[in-house]
Parts: structure tokens; sequence; C-alpha cells
């Protein structure tokens, strides 16, 4: 969580000195694609095969998509679909492989400056990851299936509004998950802070 630590606090002083306008948001629908920044805090020791010696996952990017509908000013389920990719190492034996996954992500969004202009939220999240194999070729070894897991954690975003319906957007979402396997003693703690920056197109009115 630490690495997250930074985002945070650059979003809650954001937040103290953004200006608000008198009239809050009346749109009723988003969109957003993002490029993200994911960075697993996982750092587990594991048995694989002869060898036991702690693994961590290499930074590395993704990208996102998704919604969101407003209930009213302050609540809104948003719902996204992420695609990426992370390097895994073991230890000092070097390069452990790749791992590419999918997360569909839902969570439930509380405006706390809904304003025209600046618009920050907090909000619980849920994720169904979905892995493929562990791609361990770079080490001699055979792939290693992952299965699909939940994950439930928190996030905090916020728009910048350029006119009434495109924004600017960004935010930083913790997840907490591990990797399970049955060629796998016990599970690897994934554990990704995703920072994420990109476009929004908001639609509709209350």
């Amino acid at each position: 969580m630490r690495r997250a630590m930074p985002f945070i606090l650059a979003l809650a002083v954001v937040a103290m000195f953004a200006p608000a306008p008198a009239m809050a948001q009346d749109h009723s629908f988003r969109v957003f694609v993002t490029a993200d920044w994911v960075s697993p805090l996982g750092d587990d020791e594991i048995t694989f095969g002869s060898v036991q010696d702690s693994v961590q996952g290499s930074d590395d990017f993704g990208y996102e998509a998704g919604f969101e509908w407003r209930l009213n000013k302050v609540l809104g389920i948003e719902a996204s679909y992420l695609v990426g990719s992370n390097d895994f190492e073991l230890g000092d034996t070097g390069d452990l492989g790749s791992l590419d996954q999918s997360a569909v992500t839902v969570g439930l969004n509380f405006h706390i400056i809904p304003t025209k202009i600046f618009d920050l939220w907090i909000a619980p999240v849920a994720s169904w990851y979905s892995f493929d194999d562990l791609d361990a070729s770079d080490i001699g070894g055979a792939n290693v299936p992952i299965d699909d897991e939940w994950g439930y954690g928190a996030q905090v975003g916020f728009d910048i509004g350029l006119g009434k319906t495109f924004a600017i957007t960004g935010g930083v979402r913790y997840i907490k998950i591990d990797l399970n396997s049955d060629d796998i003693d016990d599970g690897v703690a994934f554990d990704p802070v995703i920072a994420r920056a990109g476009i929004a197109f908001r639609f509709g009115s209350r």
C-alpha cells in the first residue's frame, strides 16, 4: 500500500484546493477509457519445483474501459474491464515468467465533490480476475495454470471537466487478491495498486 500513498495524497491536495462552482453535475451516464499502471505489492515465499524463494511481480501497463451510471448527485455504479500483463521474478533466480490477466471491476462511487469542473469520488470495489497460464518458458519450465479469483478493495478517482461532455479522468485502486494454482504449494499475494489516467465522456441529465 506504500506505493499508492503518493497518488492518494496528491488527489487529496487537489481536492482541497479545487474550485467549487455553485452548480453540481447533472449528467446521468459516463464512459471512459484509460491507460493503467499496474504495480503488484505482493511479495511471498513459494516453493516452485525444487526452488523455494520469494516471488515479486514487476510494474507494467494495462488498459481499461468502462462506464458509470449516476443514481443521483452523490451515488454512482461503475463497471470496467481491464487488460494487463506482469512479469514475475523468483528471488535471485531471475525471471519466473509473465502472466496475462483481465479483470471486471464493479464499484459504488460516492461523489464527495460533485461539481461541474472537478468531481472527486471514493468507492469500495470488487473485481473478478481471469488469469492466463503463467508463462515460465524463460526458465525452461512449463506453463502454470492460475485459478480465476475474486478480489476486493477500494478506489479514489476524479474527473476534471473540459466542457459539458469531455473530461480528463484519473484515479488509484487497490485490490487484495492472491494467485492460486495446483502447481504452487501456497497462494501468492498479487495485491495490485492500479493508477489510471485517460478521458471520459459524460451524457444525459438527471
